[in-house]
């Protein structure tokens, strides 16, 4: 799942966004299931705990339903089939079982964390920070909670925080590849230590080779240092063991156009949008790349598609401005550099745009 990092907006023709891979992986919405010991007859509730899916659910359900179960054993079949509800996103199926799980084990730990993680699922982020608290104080051994709860305050922006989090998350286990790539993802997030995310993502690597988005977000660390073979041998290794990485050809195509290399990086962002057509910002920079090669008019169309698909991008705005200006179009410049600063209004280059053209339209 990709993650969309809150950011302040910006105009500038010049930026062609990189995406960064969400730190949700593996362990981050992975439900932890626990069951105690149970009587080797009771077939459901064994399957309860050790299935997955239909078949987990459909056992938990019965076991529910037999009457045979009460105190912690029927608090784990109520927790065990929330975690499973966790995993098909059915939020509020899993948010009704947990509670139950709750009400009949207050102390329960693990309820906590998957009551939590169908919230977070819900975007519901300071309810899912709750119960990860309370998670934590029931168990503060908890890799999960702790990993989790990091994954939620950098969702949140709250960068420090979040990488706290994985901190300990790594102390309690420091085998575990997922707790280093999502810091690593953090640090990415946060900019400026691009050396943290590489540490960070190469062990994370180390421990699990086969980590598409790993390979990726250590790209984006070394773009950041201007390392760009690097960062292309990443999103090599990236696409390799993910051939429908929209995301990786993006940004692959950032890299190849930062240094000069206009053709691959149509390739790349022209890939991207096959994969995914509604790939919004792969639209844009494939028409900032061509705003570079002089092609305004095939600019123009990248960017009218990248508008479509969100109304909302400020630099699409003023890339388009930009080719209207440079076809001589200063009226439809004009229009879409105040739209820019409208969307952007924090950012310079949209009132230093409107100014140059408002000059040269005066002086016509």
């Amino acid at each position: 799942m990709g993650l969309a990092f809150r950011a302040a907006l910006i105009c500038t023709s010049q930026h062609m966004t990189s995406i960064l891979r969400g730190a949700l992986a593996a362990l981050a919405l992975t439900s932890a299931v626990w069951l105690a010991a149970a009587p080797a007859a009771a077939d459901d509730y064994m399957t309860c705990g050790k299935a997955s899916g239909d078949e987990a659910i459909a056992a938990c359900t019965h076991g529910i339903e037999s009457g045979r179960y009460s105190g912690h054993q029927l608090a784990a079949l109520f927790n065990n089939r929330c975690s499973e509800w966790n995993g098909k996103h059915q939020s509020d199926k899993a948010l009704a079982d947990c509670n139950e799980a709750i009400r009949l084990e207050p102390d329960y730990a693990l309820a906590f964390f998957n009551r939590a993680n169908a919230s977070f699922d819900k975007r519901d982020y300071d309810r899912a920070l709750e119960d990860y608290n309370q998670s934590i104080r029931l168990n503060p051994s908890s890799l999960l909670a702790f990993n989790n709860r990091g994954n939620t305050y950098l969702t949140l922006g709250q960068f420090d925080r979040a990488i706290e989090n994985f901190d300990q998350a790594i102390r309690l286990n420091p085998k575990r590849a997922d707790p280093y790539y999502n810091r690593g993802t953090a640090y990415n997030a946060k900019g400026g230590q691009p050396d943290r995310a590489i540490e960070d993502l190469t062990q994370a690597i180390r421990l699990d080779p086969n980590n598409a988005d790993a390979f990726y977000n250590r790209g984006i660390a070394y773009k950041a240092k201007g390392q760009y073979d690097r960062a292309i041998e990443d999103y090599n290794r990236a696409i390799q063991l993910d051939p429908n990485y929209a995301n990786a050809f993006n940004n692959r195509g950032n890299t190849y156009n930062a240094i000069g290399q206009y053709d691959r990086a149509i390739e790349d962002f022209s890939q991207a949008i096959r994969l995914n057509p509604n790939h919004a910002l792969a639209f844009n920079n494939r028409g900032t790349v061509f705003n570079a090669k002089g092609q305004y008019d095939r600019a123009i169309e990248d960017f009218n598609q990248a508008i479509r698909l969100n109304p909302n991008q400020a630099m699409a705005f003023y890339n388009r401005g930009v080719s209207w200006e440079r076809k001589n179009d200063l009226q439809r410049a004009l229009a879409d550099f105040k739209k820019c600063s409208e969307l952007a209004p924090s950012d310079p280059n949209g009132p230093k745009a409107i100014e140059r053209v408002t000059k040269a339209l005066s002086g016509r």
